[in-house]
This record gives C-alpha cells, structure tokens and sequence, in this order.
C-alpha cells in the first residue's frame, strides 16, 4: 500500500493506479478476481402540486384532519389550497405518497386508534 486512500487518484499515484487498475482487469478476465458491485438508486425530486390538485387529493379530510396529517395549521393548508404558499418539498413528497396509496399510508400514520 502507497499510505493513500483507497480509490483516490492524485498527480503523484496515477500510474501507480492505474497499474493496480489494469491488473485487476487482468485478473478478473482469467476468472482470479470477483468485481465488487453496487448499485445506484435514483430517487426523483417530489412533484409540485397545484391548489387544484391539493385540494383534490384532499376530499374526504378536512382542511384541520389534513393539517395534521402533515403537522402544520389548518391556515397553511388554506394557503397551499388558495396557492397562497407553495407546498414545502417534504410536504409534497408525503403528498405524492398519499395520492398513490392513500389506505397504506393513513394506516402506516395512524395509532389505530379511533376518536
């Protein structure tokens, strides 16, 4: 070992890597070496919600019920609904989850128990 991190390509180990680099490929290729894999989740941003559509997703709860399922007033649910104020990114993600799967969610929320 050169005492460097691991993986990290300076002006001065350069060729040292990328030896170590194609020796590794050489050895994978005559079945002496596993490659080490990993993979990559892409998580899309949240989608914005227009008043429209809030208050779409909405019907059935009022403003207060759905205020608290989001842990904020029953006025910052007004002001999403008139467009007053945009929906936080956190808030829509929630949002875009209750629009998919409204029981699953409500029910992973809940504390069974009933008022």
């Amino acid at each position: 070992q050169m005492g460097t991190k691991k993986g990290i390509v300076t002006k001065e180990n350069f060729e040292d890597q990328l030896l170590k680099s194609v020796n590794e490929v050489l050895e994978y290729t005559r079945g002496e070496r596993e490659l080490r894999t990993h993979t990559a989740t892409y998580f899309r941003m949240p989608p914005k919600f227009s008043k429209t559509k809030i208050k779409k997703i909405r019907v059935g709860l009022s403003q207060s019920v759905f205020a608290k399922v989001f842990g904020v007033t029953a006025s910052t649910v007004q002001n999403w609904e008139q467009g007053l104020r945009a929906m936080p990114a956190p808030a829509c993600r929630l949002l875009d989850l209750i629009e998919k799967d409204p029981d699953t969610i409500f029910r992973l929320m809940s504390d069974g128990k009933t008022s």
